[in-house]
């Protein structure tokens, strides 16, 4: 039994700060004695010389070892590059953190928006990208990584001054860190990583320490440095001195027994500097681990099934480097009583005498390595390969038959299923970090603050904002984005699907996707639309005023305006039924009346009737058509025009007792007839010759 565990009456997270300290510390010692005794600590310690290269000594070269330094030593070093093919593909792909809202109201969605330009502007301009990815390199290497989530409000710009404590008031801001498996210390007897207090430990200059709190200057300065502390603590230990002293840092959530959390700040069980309730929602240290062993809260990452395989390859490679150094210069087998003589002839030419009847004189080959040394090695870095999930394709080396893109798809997917599970505690991570800066912003942004975040079209926009601005969010989601959208093939295929679909209005919109492959660009006016629309709609719901323009994307305003009245309560306010339906009479009103050119332009159809025909002129009367007697003939041109009989015309107007002249029709210059007289004996209008 432990020596701190003899009072059980209390539990010790409710005793006196120096107590809890003196606990703490030996929490901590026995955690690494348990660590050191089971083996962990060693095996963490030769992957981490492994993953550095470091398998005989620092100088990355040829060792010789052996009693007089015959044995050739070479380390080729196969866990660094799948450890390192590992944590591309893992962190290759950067993730896209989403705010989500408890509701989907206007006020909600702004804050929403607001938050995820707070993500992204911490992901970018405050380097937590790189906080991820060291995270991630230590859970393979050292089988749990750690990022840090602390408030600092000791930082930012000078917004006030306090009179009473006589200290400027700053915006404060977020920090992070990524505290090693070896600063972070937990309950050992848990057996998952569902943990209720956590004890984190970070190096500070001593003197920075003593000026911050002068009243514990001496015992800080009299504490024992980093260089001082037990060895085995560390994987890497420097020789120097340094000014570094361990500074401990202890959180617990909130729960029956600690209703109200606790947080303290101490160096050692004498000297505890601050102690106050829990002043973050969760832990604020976030784990990523491969995977652990069962039953327990240590890590467990793949490259441990390296190690012995990588110290046979070193040998093997040892073996046939050691064979070709100690017989690379060739020697030559001369039998006993050969009687050598050379002669020299002229041009450099020589002649070689020998007794035959001696033995014939030939090279000694001993630096032929026995083929199953190669084909062992052969094996043993193809098992690498397939216990780490990272085959050859991976690895930039396919084999021979894999020649199709298809076929080497495949096995590359085959790599990427794999690693699967350390890629959803990565997405996990990223969930609860950047749940959890929301959290903290909302908590500890008290004063207006100003952040660059990303606006439309990615030109980036000042924001300021304070926790309040933040309330509606409630959690963040990860989005690790679409792998196809960061091609070149695969921008160009999205481009087209897009044209095809009628997404793509303008050249600049095409050629964005085509740079990009982000779609933001499609769907930022929706967005904004339907923004206005719900903000509208809780408006009217509110009795507040709302105005139509022109510019309203009018029939998506109307149906979604009346989704208002789908509530059974409001349909028997009559204020809000009567604004519903003036303002979508107002939207009818603007589709009957704006410039139809105009609502063509917008891509709306417009409610104008169309304008009626212009009047036709009445048709005119079809031309008169006398009948014909196919079977009289005209007279030939010399024929007497009392002679013509059998005319209709004529016979008509004899039928009524009236000559041909009686029609009063105009006279006709002959001059343009071919037949003027019979014109004239059918009509009688000939003109006659001017004298």
């Amino acid at each position: 039994m432990s020596q701190f565990s003899k009072d059980n009456a209390v539990y010790f997270v409710n005793k006196s700060p120096e107590e809890r300290a003196d606990i703490l510390l030996r929490k901590a010692d026995d955690w690494f004695k348990s660590m050191d005794t089971s083996g962990y600590l060693e095996k963490l310690r030769t992957l981490w010389l492994a993953y550095h290269g470091s398998y005989y000594d620092e100088s990355h070269g040829i060792n010789f070892g052996g009693e007089q330094g015959e044995l050739v030593q070479l380390g080729v070093n196969h866990i660094r590059n799948i450890g390192s093919i590992l944590l591309n593909m893992i962190t290759a792909t950067r993730p896209t953190m989403q705010a989500r809202s408890i509701n989907t109201d206007y006020k909600s969605l702004v804050q929403t928006k607001l938050a995820n330009g707070l993500l992204d502007y911490y992901m970018r301009d405050k380097r937590l990208e790189t906080y991820l990815k060291t995270a991630v390199e230590h859970s393979l290497v050292l089988g749990s990584g750690y990022v840090k989530l602390e408030w600092n409000a000791t930082t930012g710009e000078i917004f006030d001054f306090d009179e009473v404590l006589g200290v400027d008031i700053r915006e404060g801001d977020l920090e992070f860190s990524n505290p090693s498996v070896f600063d972070v210390y937990f309950d050992t007897h848990r057996e998952n990583a569902d943990h209720d207090w956590v004890l984190c430990r970070t190096f500070k200059n001593r003197f920075d320490v003593a000026a911050k709190y002068p009243e514990y200057a001496d015992k800080i300065l009299a504490l024992e440095t980093k260089d001082k502390l037990d060895k085995f603590t560390r994987v890497a230990v420097a020789m120097d001195d340094t000014d570094l002293i361990p500074l401990y840092e202890f959180f617990h959530k909130r729960t029956d027994s600690v209703p109200d959390g606790k947080y303290q700040l101490f160096l050692d069980k004498n000297i505890s500097l601050i102690e106050s309730n829990m002043p973050y929602r969760q832990l604020p240290v976030y784990c990523i681990a491969p995977s652990y062993y069962l039953g327990t809260a240590f890590a467990y990452t793949p490259l441990f099934d390296l190690i012995g395989m990588q110290d046979a390859i070193n040998s093997l490679y040892g073996t046939i480097l050691t064979n070709q150094t100690a017989f690379g210069v060739q020697s030559i087998l001369v039998p006993q009583g050969a009687n050598i003589s050379v002669s020299e002839l002229s041009s450099g030419l020589s002649i070689i005498e020998s007794n035959q009847a001696a033995g014939k004189i030939e090279p000694l080959q001993l630096t032929n390595s026995p083929k199953e040394v190669f084909t062992m090695i052969d094996k043993l870095e193809k098992s690498m390969e397939t216990i780490s999930g990272v085959n050859s394709v991976s690895r930039g080396n396919p084999d021979p038959n894999l020649r199709s893109g298809n076929a080497l798809a495949l096995v590359q997917s085959m790599t990427l299923q794999y690693i699967s599970g350390l890629q959803q505690s990565y997405v996990s991570l990223v969930e609860n970090l950047g749940t959890g800066m929301i959290n903290v912003l909302k908590d500890h942004a008290n004063v207006p603050r100003i952040a660059t975040i990303v606006g439309k079209n990615n030109m980036s926009e000042v924001k300021e904002f304070t926790g309040d601005d933040l309330n509606s969010v409630n959690r963040v989601v990860v989005d690790m984005g679409n792998p196809l959208a960061r091609t070149t093939a695969g921008k160009v295929e999205m481009a087209e699907q897009l044209l095809q679909m009628g997404a793509i209005k303008t050249p600049q919109q095409y050629f964005q996707v085509m740079n990009t492959g982000q779609l933001d660009v499609m769907t930022e006016s929706v967005e904004d639309q339907l923004n206005l629309i719900r903000n509208e709609n809780e408006r009217m719901a509110s009795k507040k005023p709302v105005v139509a323009i022109f510019t309203d994307e009018h029939a998506i305003h109307i149906k979604e305006h009346a989704c208002v009245l789908s509530d059974p309560e409001l349909r028997f306010e009559p204020d809000i039924v009567d604004a519903v339906s003036k303002h979508i009479q107002e939207h009818i009103k603007l589709l009957k009346e704006t410039d139809p050119d105009i609502l063509g332009m917008l891509g709306q159809q417009s409610l104008q009737q169309p304008p009626p025909p212009p009047p036709q002129a009445p048709p005119m009367p079809p031309p008169m058509q006398m009948p014909m007697d196919m079977s009289v003939q005209p007279p030939p041109m010399n024929m007497d025009p009392n002679m013509i009989i059998n005319n209709p015309l004529q016979a008509q107007m004899a039928q009524f007792g009236q000559p041909p002249s009686a029609l009063n029709l105009p006279n006709v210059d002959p001059n343009l007839l071919s037949n003027p007289a019979l014109q004239e004996a059918s009509m009688g209008n000939i003109q006659a010759p001017i004298q």
